[in-house]
């Protein structure tokens, strides 16, 4: 009868969940066992088969059917002397009677017969050759993770080959599916501007490297991430941390400036402009009902709703550097004596001497430097001197709020006149006892936060009692700090494309809801209100503000910023209810939750007033460019399927390349399927194994941009038009996706495969690349800051982008040319074996005797002749990695697929045709023309077939024969390979003529210890005594040369 209070995300801990700032948890344990996420969804290993192998399984099935027909007619053979045993002088030697003495059926003997051939002949089936590939592969990927060059140093990442059975795979890609958020980019998330009630803050000094300023009597000294002369333009700036005064103090002694990159996503600089609106009027003066503020004060009301809104709608866990809680510390300070120094010698030129001083494990300083209130402004369209804050004492702070201990700001006196560099100073200096860290799902939440941190408006503490939830703030210039109750999270999903948090304000009780999401997401939200003249006067909603706003989203979009739109709506207590009553009813649904759930957000999540936007700057990776160039010029077509808005996504595309200056541009993006079913395409295609190429002048270059909503029509509709999609798809040479859910990515993945029948790679970083990931023929993981879910589901791991270039076109490229090569090698070496045993059937009768002894039929293949194709797998380089990166057309070889036919199978089948021939008949015509013939007969031991008389006065039998054609197949095999072999190393001549050895070392020593251990066959001394021979040698050199003449 109690409440029922629904189970979901937000209050299950998930296997693996890291407990922040939590004293205890009381619980219940769920889905354990068998009933966990992961045992549920396991179905077992993901078998990925290249598409070599899977070509190589239909050259087998070819195999089995020569295999086939070599005993049928094997059997039809034996058949036919059976029946004519009277007419053949020798058909008694090969074909027995049956027991009685009666002459054997005919019928009956062929049918044995054939199954005595499967069982002789069956070495034609490669079934070590599966076994070989595996054993190669291993040895590829082990040389792949040994790869220095595809070590990422600072984050101390190599690469991670997860999948060992399509190495070969990585040489034949014809389409590279790529995410944009932290796999062309570093996802390290920067603040850079943002627009409030349709006014841009530009943030000019926000990110601008270096920056210069002076000291008092001192040098103008450089804070920044690269070094720029003195004689640089100079400009005052508001505040400058203490990190870049030490670090200016290590160049001017080393000529050299360290700052740690991790902290340039948490440095902004506030925007001058913006922070004096700020402040100039204290939050608690505003009402959260718009109708009881004074007209006036919209703008400024608006400002603070931006910045609370930045703060507190997020699910950032806050932790801190100290155990101790987040207040002022009042134990003695160590460095104070320091402090006092920097103070008194600040209106002197003692000040660098004594920042020298300071020792290395010192925290970070806050330098407060006293500036007069005229400074010079650095602004993109103008630089003039005016006052910064006319009417007050006021500091601009960098990474924290002016009120606390993490404060870097700088005040301004009133009634200092005096020039740009004037050198008398008041200092003040504190000393920090904690430093806040943000702990983000993802980094644009991160920046945001810090954004906020920036102006003073500061996400200070989060806390839950008595199952209520709350979220504390500081505000700037000593405004205190405000509670929020937090009645409802409204969490991001990709359909919704926004996040929302419902709060209670702590000053009026009023119940607001903060929103920020995607611009397509909020701007369709919006409640309409009628314009006015001024924008610092109009309602939030009026048509000019979100005219402007518009304006300067496309603004940020085009200068490749990440946008997001912030806003709000007031509620009143009975919509609230109302709308509590039906979300709680869809949280207890237990069919249709998820749906409902969705519908319960959407319906509060409407009549938003738009307070703003952001542009957060996402940098490209180092070498993203270089890497798509070369995709490119390979012959791969490069696709980016991102969830950014189509301005940002085409700006990154031309910078990163994917969008050349003469390219095309094609952009289907419409918002009703009438229009998008209307285009035709009208050009003729390639042929169907030809892609265009960067240097192919004959073809116009065509880049398509298209969003998730065009893309999204019903499945109807979508088969309509998918032919022409993919029609003019395969036209173009880079397609650029924009606003596309993560299972859209998976779906325009498969839509691509299927239609086109291509290679495709796709590669990403966060859990939603996972649907493209799994979807495509190799998946890579990029190990960065959205979790390791996508290396999770990926195939390769890698640290940066960048690494797919030697991956493909190298790695690549050798890989698929070794497999290629081994796997047409065992073909030919297994049917040059096995025809050779085919050929003495016809002088037996096809009674299914061999010439060959029976430990060198066992051993043949898997120890003379196994070695040396293996270490040409893993060993083997065709053309070397400078040059395959120099040129990337040549992997066009593997896209093409032109060192594996069908044609190239049956050439090397035809190959080893022509030099069982050679091997058998050569030695038989040749010797028999030479020599005389000699007798058959049949000894209790076992029959001997005296074939040729090889030595005057000496009669060869069918062994010692058998042993030289054997040892002809041994070199003429071997020194196949060593032609087909591109590179030559130590390995290579230790396998090949180890392997020679290794024949000889165990014919010798088998004739002589175990020459009955084989019955009926005796080769005692066979080789021993024929290596004797100079006919011996001549005969395998002359029939190794004449087979391998084509070659």
């Amino acid at each position: 009868g109690g409440e029922k209070i629904s189970v979901n995300n937000s209050n299950l801990l998930l296997r693996g969940c890291v407990i922040r700032n939590t004293d205890y948890v009381e619980g219940i344990v769920l889905y354990a066992g068998h009933e966990t996420k992961a045992m549920l969804n396991n179905n077992g290993p993901r078998y990925k088969r290249s598409k070599l192998e899977r070509r190589m399984n239909t050259d087998v099935i070819y195999c089995v059917v020569l295999l086939l027909v070599m005993c049928l007619i094997g059997s039809v053979g034996n058949g036919i002397w059976a029946s004519n045993m009277s007419n053949i002088e020798q058909a008694e030697l090969f074909i027995p009677n049956e027991e009685n003495g009666e002459a054997l059926n005919p019928a009956l003997s062929g049918f044995y017969m054939f199954w005595t051939m499967v069982i002789l002949l069956q070495v034609l089936i490669p079934i070590s050759l599966y076994v070989s590939m595996e054993i190669v592969k291993w040895g590829q990927v082990h040389m792949i993770n040994s790869d220095i060059d595809l070590y990422h140093k600072e984050t101390d990442t190599p690469i991670r080959c997860r999948a060992l059975n399509i190495t070969e795979d990585l040489g034949q890609i014809q389409y590279v599916f790529s995410d944009k958020t932290g796999t062309l980019t570093e996802n390290k998330m920067i603040f850079r501007r943002c627009t409030i009630g349709g006014v841009d803050y530009p943030h000019a000094a926000n990110g601008e490297s270096p920056i210069t300023f002076l000291l008092p009597n001192a040098g103008p000294v450089s804070c920044g991430l690269t070094k720029r002369p003195a004689s640089h333009h100079r400009r005052n700036i508001s505040s400058v941390s203490a990190r870049e005064v030490l670090a200016t103090v290590a160049q001017s002694e080393e000529d050299s400036t360290a700052m740690d990159p991790t902290e340039i996503e948490t440095d902004v600089t506030p925007d001058p402009v913006l922070y004096e609106k700020l402040i100039s009027t204290p939050y608690s003066t505003f009402a959260c009902n718009e109708a009881s503020a004074a007209v006036p004060s919209l703008e400024k009301a608006r400002i603070w709703d931006f910045f609370i809104n930045l703060a507190i709608c997020n699910t950032v866990v806050i932790s801190n550097d100290s155990d101790d809680s987040v207040t002022a510390s009042t134990t003695p300070d160590p460095y104070s004596e320091i402090a006092s120094e920097i103070s008194t010698a600040s209106s002197s030129s003692l000040l660098p001497q004594v920042l020298k001083k300071l020792p290395s494990t010192c925290p970070p300083f806050i330098l407060l430097i006293t500036l007069f209130p005229f400074q010079q402004i650095s602004t993109p369209g103008a630089e003039t001197y005016k006052p910064l804050f006319p009417n007050g004492n006021h500091a601009i702070p960098v990474n924290g709020n002016t009120n606390n201990s993490a404060n870097i700001g700088a005040h301004f006196n009133e009634d200092g006149t005096g020039s740009e560099y004037e050198t008398e100073y008041e200092t003040k200096v504190f000393v920090p006892r904690f430093k806040i860290r943000y702990e983000a799902e993802s980094p644009d939440e991160a920046a945001l936060v810090y954004a906020a941190h920036a102006y003073g408006c500061v996400l200070a503490h989060r806390s839950s009692h008595g199952g209520k939830e709350s979220v504390t703030i500081t505000l700037p210039d000593g405004g205190g700090k405000l509670e929020f109750e937090v009645l409802h999270k409204l969490p991001f999903d990709s359909t919704r494309k926004r996040m929302s948090v419902i709060v209670r304000d702590p000053r009026n009780g009023q119940i607001t809801l903060y929103c920020k999401g995607a611009d397509s997401a909020i701007l369709s939200a919006l409640r309409l209100k009628t314009p006015g003249n001024d924008l610092s006067t109009q309602s939030n909603n009026s048509t000019d503000i979100i005219n402007r706003t518009k304006q300067y989203l496309d603004k940020y979009g085009r200068v490749g910023l990440r946008t997001l739109c912030i806003s709000k709506r007031v509620l009143t207590e009975a919509e609230y209810s109302e709308w509590e009553q039906l979300h709680r009813a869809a949280e207890r649904d237990l069919e249709n939750r998820d749906q409902m759930m969705i519908n319960s957000f959407v319906r509060m999540e409407d009549n938003l007033e738009l307070l703003g936007a952001t542009g957060i700057e996402d940098r490209l990776q180092d070498g993203v460019p270089e890497t798509i160039e070369a995709l490119r010029q390979a012959g791969i077509q490069v696709w980016v399927v991102t969830g950014d808005k189509r301005e940002t996504a085409t700006n990154i595309g031309r910078s990163c390349r994917l969008i050349h200056q003469n390219d095309e541009v094609i952009e289907l993006i419409t918002e009703t399927p009438t229009s998008i079913l209307s285009f035709n395409v009208s050009f003729s295609l390639p042929n169907s194994t030809s892609y265009p190429t960067i240097d192919d002048k004959d073809l116009p270059a065509l880049v398509m941009v298209i969003d998730g909503r065009t893309l999204d029509f019903p499945d109807t509709l979508v088969k309509e038009i998918a032919d022409k999609f993919v029609l003019l798809a395969r036209r173009c040479r880079s397609v650029l996706c924009c606003r596309a859910t993560p299972l859209q990515k998976g779906m325009v993945l498969k839509l691509i495969k299927d239609k086109l029948h291509v290679m495709t790679l796709a590669i990403g970083d966060g859990a939603n690349d996972v649907s493209m990931i799994q979807v495509a023929d190799i998946g890579v993981g990029l190990s960065g800051q959205e979790g390791m879910q996508a290396v999770m589901s990926s195939d390769y791991a890698l640290a940066q982008f960048r690494f797919l270039k030697k991956l493909l076109l190298v790695h690549g490229h050798w890989n698929y040319a070794r497999l290629a090569s081994m796997v047409l090698y065992f073909f030919y070496k297994n049917a040059a074996f096995v025809f050779l045993i085919f050929w003495f059937q016809i002088l037996c009768g096809f009674s299914g005797g061999n010439m060959i002894e029976q430990s060198y039929l066992l051993i043949f293949n898997l120890i003379f002749t196994s070695v040396p194709p293996l270490v040409n797998g893993v060993l083997d380089k065709d053309i070397d990695a400078a040059t395959l990166l120099k040129k990337p057309e040549l992997y066009m070889q593997g896209i093409k697929d032109e060192l594996y036919l069908q044609r190239t199978f049956w050439i090397n089948m035809l190959d080893a045709l022509y030099q069982s021939l050679i091997i058998f008949f050569f030695l038989y015509v040749v010797i028999y023309l030479w020599f005389s013939v000699g007798t058959c007969y049949i000894t209790d031991d076992a029959w001997v077939f005296f074939v040729l008389n090889i030595y005057l006065d000496t009669e060869v039998g069918l062994i010692e024969w058998g042993t030289v054609v054997t040892t002809a197949a041994v070199f003429v095999i071997l020194i196949h390979l060593g032609i087909e072999t591109k590179t030559w190393t130590w390995i290579h001549w230790v396998c090949q003529i180890g392997s020679v050895l290794v024949f000889f070392a165990y014919s010798l020593i088998y004739n002589i210890v175990c020459a009955t251990c084989l019955p009926p066959s005796n080769p005692y001394f066979v080789m021993e005594r024929v290596i004797q021979t100079g006919q011996f040698w001549f005969s395998i050199l002359l029939v190794t040369a004449v087979a391998l003449f084509p070659r």
